[in-house]
């Protein structure tokens, strides 16, 4: 059988040979595993418009509604008992309009806030003094930023809709209404959540790693100490880790919005397509690695593990950073809002990077995004 995957890091590559290893020798069958280094899922298209599938592979959360309703799936639940200790909104994203399930989550990434506690101690601040919800928080990052070296930014920004979905539904208003149309306009709290970053932007304490820092990604500025904080996932812990052993520092749960905890899940599922060429083990491998292997793949591969008592057994040995992303599970909004998510999410990075950049006031980005969105969505209709 074979086995379709995006390119991941050493720790991940081995942890699933093992894991194919032993599935092997349970089952008796063999995998072959395709790594997929570039554009995945511009590859995986290809391939179910040709009908040349794997048998199961990798797919993100925010991707599986398209290919859900696009009858291309299998419904795993069809065949297989799908274990109850999964986190509910987890294996809601992987469910179809029929309720069935078209993806196992393997594992997921939750954002979390990460604090050099080092510059942060050099500026005359403690851990004591960052507030925990964000109206607050903004306003610390200011008040750091004038204690802080030239070059070194209080805090660092994402553009992109999957940084901030979680606290805009925060206010009440879904992104994406129950028609499939975008929704950005009319939500005064998201304005105003979002506007701060404008401001602070503006001010020189919220800043973009890439644009004003040079980086190449968040973890890369934190880690050569441009920043004092970040909202990042847990994907970039082992960089950190190996690359800048040096650098101490925290992580706590993502500041609270309207009051409410607030995070985004990231999750990763294996499917099995309808036209694979031997579908009975790619649902085999998909059950053996959510059910039997998930311990061990976590263990092995750094990755957080998408059911509860998987989580309950690898609690005591985890790495004590982990502890916030771990707590946000069980809350975390998922990266995924149905078939007209891509298309808006296209739309809000680019008018809200127009708006960051002073260009557009932030409402005129939200109305511009709003009616781009809606404008394709109805054209794909």
């Amino acid at each position: 059988m074979t086995l379709a995957a995006w390119q991941v890091l050493p720790a991940e590559k081995n942890a699933l040979q093992q894991a194919i290893a032993s599935f092997t020798r349970s089952t008796g069958l063999t995998v072959k595993l395709e790594i997929i280094a570039d554009k995945y899922m511009d590859v995986m298209r290809s391939r179910f418009a040709g009908r040349i599938t794997p048998d199961v592979f990798y797919l993100d959360s925010h991707e599986a509604p398209i290919l859900i309703r696009s009858g291309v799936l299998l419904p795993l639940d069809a065949y297989i008992g799908v274990p109850n200790d999964f986190y509910p909104q987890f294996l809601d994203a992987f469910r179809g309009a029929d309720q069935q399930v078209y993806g196992l989550p393997k594992d997921y990434s939750t954002l979390a806030l990460y604090i050099n506690t080092g510059l942060l101690q050099k500026a005359g601040f403690s851990l004591a003094d960052v507030p925990v919800d964000q109206g607050s928080l903004m306003d610390f990052a200011r008040r750091l930023q004038a204690k802080l070296p030239r070059g070194v930014a209080a805090m660092i920004l994402e553009k992109d809709l999957a940084r901030h979905l979680a606290a805009i539904e925060s206010y009440g208003q879904a992104v994406i209404d129950a028609r499939g149309d975008a929704r950005l306009v009319g939500n005064a709290g998201a304005l105003t959540y979002l506007e701060a970053f404008v401001r602070g932007r503006k001010g020189g304490y919220v800043l973009s790693p890439k644009d004003d820092l040079g980086a190449d990604s968040p973890g890369a500025a934190f880690g050569a100490g441009k920043t004092v904080m970040m909202m990042e996932g847990n994907w970039v812990l082992s960089a950190l880790r190996q690359d800048y052993p040096e650098v101490r520092f925290v992580t706590r749960e993502m500041p609270r919005i309207n009051a409410r905890a607030n995070t985004m899940a990231f999750v990763v599922g294996y499917a099995v397509p309808r036209f694979a060429k031997n579908p009975q083990g790619g649902i085999r491998f998909a059950q053996f690695m959510t059910r039997e292997a998930m311990k061990d793949w976590s263990r092995g591969s750094g990755t957080l593990p998408s059911r509860s008592g998987v989580q309950a057994e690898l609690a005591a040995t985890q790495d004590a950073a982990l502890a916030a992303h771990i707590a946000g599970a069980r809350y975390a909004t998922v990266w995924s809002r149905g078939t007209s998510l891509p298309v808006l999410n296209t739309n809000f990075g680019n008018q809200f990077q127009a708006a960051l950049n002073g260009s557009i006031p932030v409402a005129e980005a939200l109305r511009r995004a709003q009616q781009a969105s809606n404008r394709e969505i109805e054209r794909q209709r």
